[in-house]
């Protein structure tokens, strides 16, 4: 009689958890602090539209119709390499790195982004330190990461490497690191090949780094090389369905330990 009581708890812990699972918002925690947030979305936004509004064109807009338009898009915490980090650890972009108390957002113009909303925290308060430049190549890496890892755009967290003119968006998935670099057409040539196009393996994008450091690369010489890209079996994996699957796979196990203990009960 207790088994049954208990196999009948376990049935109802399963289903419990398929639906919370089900019905649970498809987000993840973001890295930018709430009250950034709102200072962006509002005041933030309010004096990038100000700044744009006086020389539109020059910003790259059309007009000032397209100005006003725009929204806040996707927002990040900077980080930068931290050069004694970087001496030691191997394999993870993020772990070399530390966050500077800035956030970049994108700014989007028809839903595609835009322009920099950069903001930080001054002497207790927020001010905005940076309005412009070409988001939308860090835009377009983000989808890219989206394909990739078979998860919806909203749902990524990526953390924001600065190098430079250069931008990297590093996630650990699956106990692996990897990232996509927000490389300015000019550079490509430069980064061994590194592009947007895909996702590439943190330990290996470390090591050309590391590699161009030693030789003391002249970053105005244009250079060649291979680069090594993550395999795509790793890359492809759909973590929800793997996820929901599991959670079937335990409820469905349940009920036939059910059905058998029962059948086995009425034999007896």
């Amino acid at each position: 009689m207790m088994i049954m009581k208990y196999v009948r708890f376990m049935v109802m812990i399963c289903i419990g958890l398929m639906c919370s699972y089900l019905t649970a918002p498809n987000t993840y925690a973001s890295n930018v602090p709430q009250d950034v947030q709102s200072f962006a979305q509002g005041e933030g936004l309010d004096q990038f539209k100000m700044m744009i509004l006086e020389d539109p064109e020059g910003y790259g807009y059309k007009n000032e119709e397209e100005v006003k338009g725009v929204t806040l898009g996707k927002g990040f915490e900077v980080y930068l390499f931290d050069v004694n980090k970087f001496k030691n650890i191997s394999d993870s972009l993020i772990d070399v790195s530390k966050p500077t108390a800035q956030y970049d957002f994108i700014v989007e113009s028809g839903g595609m982004g835009k322009s920099f909303l950069s903001v930080e925290r001054h002497e207790g308060k927020f001010r905005v330190v940076l309005a412009g430049g070409d988001a939308s190549r860090l835009d377009e890496s983000l989808n890219v990461m989206s394909k990739a890892l078979s998860v919806d755009v909203s749902t990524l967290d990526p953390v924001l490497i600065k190098d430079g003119n250069i931008r990297y968006l590093a996630l650990k998935v699956d106990g692996k690191e990897v990232n996509i670099p927000d490389v300015p057409r000019e550079k490509n040539s430069l980064m061994g090949g590194m592009d947007n196009n895909q996702l590439w393996d943190s330990a290996k994008t470390i090591d050309f780094l590391k590699e161009v450091q030693a030789q003391e690369v002249d970053p105005n010489t244009d250079g060649a090389g291979g680069y090594p890209v993550i395999s795509s079996d790793k890359s492809n994996k759909d973590y929800t369905n793997i996820a929901l699957i599991s959670l079937i796979i335990a409820l469905v196990g349940v009920v036939v330990l059910y059905i058998f203990l029962r059948k086995k009960k009425v034999s007896n």
